[in-house]
């Protein structure tokens, strides 16, 4: 990913607490049938420094099948975004652009087989999204629960690199940013208005 120095994030930090709030990504790989993508839920776990990637697909999807060539695959994180328009400039000679944040992740999947460790990675993902749940999941006979698990493919992928960027209007002057932030604020979007946060978290 391009990413002018004025809209980079190194952060490792700040990146985490990005992805896990918005952890419904993408996950592109490369194999025989060419490039593919499929948007997940992501569990995103840091030890010692490390980051780690978890998340299943279902059985039937053909993607998990480029993991056994053992090359990267890219994870992008990408949310929000918000039009920038030049009204909103000193100068008129300005044209529209895009406020955003992204960050892609690199690394190998690895397949996950294990039967606890596919249930583990369900739990993660029930408790980070709907705690309640898991009492009515620990019900669950376990023939229903193990049909569930043969139709998914669970899988880790350890980051080796990451790239961020927080496009945000780091190379506008502070007037013309509170003026930004200030329209997307107004706007009722809510994924504007989540850019405007960002905008005067990072530019602060």
């Amino acid at each position: 990913m391009y990413v002018p120095k004025i809209n980079r994030l190194e952060d490792q930090g700040a990146l985490l607490a990005y992805m896990r709030a918005y952890s419904f990504a993408a996950l592109a790989t490369s194999g025989s049938g060419g490039l593919t993508a499929t948007h997940l839920p992501f569990v995103i776990e840091e030890e010692g420094g490390r980051i780690t990637l978890l998340a299943h697909m279902a059985k039937a999807n053909p993607q998990w099948r480029d993991f056994a060539a053992g090359a990267d695959a890219l994870v992008i994180f990408m949310q929000p975004h918000a039009y920038v328009s030049p009204r909103l400039y000193d100068s008129r000679q300005n044209v529209p652009t895009w406020n955003y944040v992204a960050v892609h992740a690199y690394g190998r999947p690895l397949l996950i087989e294990e039967r606890a460790a596919k249930i583990e990675l369900q739990q993660k993902l029930i408790r980070a999204h709907d705690p309640a749940y898991l009492e009515q999941m620990a019900e669950l006979p376990e023939s229903y629960l193990d049909a569930r698990l043969a139709a998914i493919v669970s899988f880790s992928l350890a980051v080796t690199r990451l790239d961020a960027r927080h496009k945000l209007s780091q190379d506008k002057n502070p007037a013309e940013r509170e003026r930004i932030a200030r329209e997307l604020e107004e706007s009722g979007d809510s994924v504007a208005t989540e850019t405007a946060r960002l905008m005067r978290k990072h530019n602060s």
